[in-house]
């Protein structure tokens, strides 16, 4: 538009120049001269005019495209937005300060077991299976309440998962964060508690996070700066310890992690960061693990709490990507408090869960990503693998729709029975996955 403006201040300028043999007669030197200024006068008037109102169209686009911060503990960028009274003086609808997003993920899998039955004297045989599912399915809603409140809501489905029905897989409540609160904020609702990063550019999920993933109604409070980012936060968890059966407040984590500007640091963006967590029993895999010895319904049935910690490090540079994690257990449940920590006769062990990734990345060009991964576990028997490596391959077909391909070869611990009776050996996993981003 203001190109065509111009245009047309242009044409009629030229118009006026070629008729200015005409004027000439009429009008003296300095006459003429006054008209020409006056014309260059209101034409720079008129440009001006014209740039304030596409800066103001370019802002309000801008306004429109960012989305809000989503409220989880990993290091985000926040993106201030108007309140609604502010946007709409400006004649914006309060509308444009609510964004979806959403994640669509469909994979076919290919897995191979080679196994021994302890009922035939520990004698190899194989297991083949193949499965085309819908993996996932999520609608997020982010929506600025105000300057200082900001709501999240994450809707999830996950094929074969929770009776193959739709849940609130997230709703959270955040205060503050801002500049105007000196980074400080509250931060209430269901949502992960942010305990180790758990990154990967994998399809699978890292080990990290397969074991020690947690899911939990909290409260929260922290800061974060432009440097670092510190939180601690307190949620009833589902693990009691043995006979007690009361609803209370007995889980607790914490995290504090390092974030500095890339320029600091030439172009390299670093995230390093150490986690706490009270109860490791909570997360979402061990606590399914628990025995239910006292067969009263109620995961009740451990001695004592089982502290955790996690250390992480995310470096990327130019084309490459690197991440390191190790979460472990400070020490051990004990013997039959735990389903899967059975040696190959059967025999309940104690056990001290840990887990560690490392992966690399590399983007040739912008639509190709090649990764590399090596990780394993300790003392989770024939839950996990104890060794694992395997290779990915995403290619972006177009834009916000990604094709990947993933190769995963798992090793298991020699002294252990998975969970239908069987000595594990070793797991070839192959899994294609289209993913569409909007």
């Amino acid at each position: 538009m203001k190109k065509l403006i111009r245009v047309m201040l242009s044409t009629i300028v030229s118009g006026l120049l070629l008729s200015l043999p005409a004027f000439a007669e009429d009008m003296s030197n300095d006459e003429l001269m006054q008209e020409i200024k006056a014309l260059k006068a209101r034409i720079n008037q008129l440009e001006q005019a014209l740039e304030k109102k596409d800066k103001k169209m370019e802002a309000f686009r801008a306004q429109k495209d960012e989305k809000i911060h989503q409220v989880v503990l990993h290091p985000k960028e926040r993106v201030p937005m108007e309140t609604k009274e502010k946007a709409e003086e400006e004649g914006f609808p309060w509308t444009d300060r609510i964004s979806f997003s959403g994640l669509i993920e469909a994979e076919f899998s290919n897995e191979h077991h080679d196994l021994k039955d302890p009922g035939q004297g520990f004698k190899p045989i194989t297991r083949n299976s193949h499965d085309l599912i819908l993996a996932t399915v999520e609608l997020g809603v982010d929506a600025r309440i105000n300057k200082y409140v900001t709501g999240h809501v994450l809707f999830l489905y996950e094929e074969d998962e929770n009776n193959n029905n739709i849940s609130i897989d997230e709703g959270i409540i955040m205060l503050g964060g801002i500049e105007e609160t000196y980074g400080l904020y509250f931060l209430g609702g269901k949502y992960y508690p942010h305990f180790g990063e758990l990154n990967s550019w994998f399809v699978s999920d890292p080990l990290t996070l397969e074991i020690f993933e947690i899911q939990q109604t909290a409260a929260q409070v922290g800061h974060e700066g432009k440097w670092f980012t510190a939180g601690v936060g307190a949620f009833s968890g589902d693990v009691e310890k043995k006979s007690r059966t009361e609803n209370r407040i007995n889980g607790y984590f914490a995290d504090i992690n390092i974030h500095p500007p890339e320029d600091l640091l030439g172009g390299v963006s670093m995230l390093a960061g150490v986690s706490y967590l009270s109860n490791v029993a909570d997360s979402d895999t061990l606590q399914d693990e628990i025995r239910d010895v006292n067969g009263d319904g109620t995961i009740n049935d451990i001695n004592h709490y089982v502290h955790g910690i996690a250390a992480y490090l995310v470096l990327e540079y130019d084309k490459y990507s690197f991440g390191a994690e190790y979460i472990t257990a400070l020490h051990s449940f004990e013997p039959g408090e735990m389903a899967f920590a059975t040696d190959k006769l059967g025999n309940f062990r104690n056990t001290e869960p840990s887990a560690w990734n490392f992966e690399l990345a590399y983007r040739p060009v912008d639509i190709l990503q090649l990764g590399l991964k090596y990780e394993g576990t300790d003392d989770m028997f024939g839950l996990n693998p104890e060794h694992q490596y395997g290779g990915v391959i995403s290619w972006e077909l177009f834009k916000y729709t990604t094709l990947s391909a993933e190769y995963l070869h798992g090793k298991y611990a020699e002294d252990n029975l998975n969970a239908d009776g069987m000595n594990e050996d070793k797991r070839d996993l192959m899994t294609l996955q289209l993913a569409v981003e909007f």
